[in-house]
């Protein structure tokens, strides 16, 4: 199933893309799409539909820029672009951050998914065109977007925070803090789990591909709550992950390739997959990554070795044998999250609740599945956490988690710096358009 990029999306998710933050209001016509008036009373099913497949669609919004900003502040990767060398020097702290620059999106870009679940949830409660059983996969699928959505705006942002308030653009919500927002996020999950538990067996719309297995609202509130579960462990609330971890399609014994994935096509009017390499834009593993990879790990596929290196020199030098292998053509699908994520997860878990056993045998999981021998190192829960980082590392490559893990372990310092005067930035600043909000907005 190919997606419709943009079907009846809210009027403010038809704002020009380079005006997606949630407090930017300008609303552009769009004559080859209906307007939100159409959807606010008494939505026909097909226009919700539209709405839903919408909201997948723009789950994908900037994903890439989200995966190349976190992956390059965790210095797990780098972005060799040839048209904008702020890739490598203000995202690598060589000089100053700008809170305009095109980077930010990694931020402002998910404004979209929130807004399109937002109208979604508001035409819902405006129809009676479907049951109120299907109603609730509607609202499902809008709130565990949503989360998803936050969650990516806030890892990218930190301290800053998020605002969890933005129905009326005219009105939003302060920044809640770091804590608060993690807070709600998982109170938007929550109550997308709640929905989705009063759907029924089948939902009333058609999901994509990257749905297969998780297009029910039983399976997709096992998504709901892998996204749940990775909030809980950002909480460092090891106790509700414990309670999260068996509600999700977390399976020690199944394909850690498992879960829901972002799906594309190259034809229109769809597009391909952003985090390919291109003719201007390589993206490379960093060296040491790679280098320091124990040896026979299969995980060393998911980079390729050149015969020569890539090299980079517009406002910094650096140099990587290595050049990303997973993504290689315009239909390859991206996680969303995977099994080997749970896996991983119920390691770090058991560590953290003292369960040695279960710990190790969790980083084994995936260790067996890498072609490594078991892990023979301490078990202490420093030497434990240590280790299902250096897996995570290796496993989610690429999958946007480095900088966060290390972040929230306070192990920042700890990142190899391949470049002298590099450095590695707490969060990024808060955009421009939130700033200048709220100074007209005391």
């Amino acid at each position: 199933m190919k997606f419709i990029r943009y079907s009846l999306l809210t009027a403010s998710a038809l704002l020009s893309l380079n005006a997606c933050n949630p407090l930017e209001t300008e609303i552009v016509t769009d004559p080859n799409y209906a307007s939100v008036a159409t959807v606010q009373t008494n939505a026909t099913k097909g226009q919700l539909d539209n709405l839903a497949l919408g909201q997948i669609s723009l789950s994908r919004n900037e994903l890439a820029t989200y995966m190349q900003v976190v992956g390059t502040i965790g210095k797990e990767l780098f972005n060799f672009n040839t048209t904008e060398s702020r890739w490598m020097t203000e995202l690598n702290g060589l000089r100053p951050i700008d809170n305009s620059a095109f980077y930010n999106r990694a931020t402002t870009g998910f404004g979209l998914p929130v807004r399109q679940a937002n109208i979604m949830l508001a035409s819902i409660e405006a129809t009676s065109s479907v049951t109120d059983e299907q109603k609730n996969g509607y609202r499902g699928l809008a709130n565990t977007f949503k989360g998803l959505a936050y969650l990516h705006m806030l890892n990218v942002q930190g301290s800053n925070g998020v605002r969890l308030s933005v129905e009326d653009p005219f009105n939003p919500s302060k920044a809640a803090s770091y804590a608060e927002s993690l807070v709600g996020i998982a109170k938007i999950l929550d109550d997308g789990a709640a929905q989705l538990a009063q759907a029924g067996t089948a939902f009333a719309f058609r999901t994509p591909t990257g749905l297969a297995g998780f297009n029910t609202p039983t399976t997709f509130r096992q998504f709901n709550r892998a996204i749940a579960l990775r909030v809980a462990i950002y909480q460092a609330d090891f106790a509700k992950a414990a309670t999260l971890l068996p509600l999700t399609f977390y399976n020690a014994t199944g394909d850690l390739n498992a879960g829901p994935r972002h799906t594309f096509s190259a034809t229109p009017p769809d597009f391909a997959n952003p985090l390919i390499n291109s003719a201007t834009i390589r993206i490379v593993g960093v060296e040491k990554v790679f280098d320091d990879i124990e040896a026979g790990d299969r995980r060393l596929a998911k980079v390729r070795v050149l015969a020569t290196p890539a090299t980079y020199s517009s406002g910094v030098s650096y140099a990587s044998k290595y050049i990303q292998n997973l993504y290689t053509t315009a239909a390859d699908p991206v996680p969303i999250i995977r099994n080997e994520e749970l896996v991983l997860i119920a390691a770090e878990i058991a560590a953290q609740q003292g369960n040695t056993a279960e710990a190790a045998r969790n980083i084994n999981i995936v260790r067996a599945n890498a072609g490594l021998a078991a892990y023979a190192g301490a078990t202490t829960k420093d030497a434990l956490i240590n280790a299902i980082l250096k897996e995570r590392l290796y496993s989610l490559f690429y999958e946007g988690h480095r900088w966060i893990d290390m972040r929230r372990y306070s192990k920042l310092a700890e990142i190899f710096l391949p470049v002298a005067d590099m450095r590695v930035l707490e969060r990024l600043e808060r955009p421009v358009a939130e700033v200048n909000w709220d100074l007209q907005n005391p």
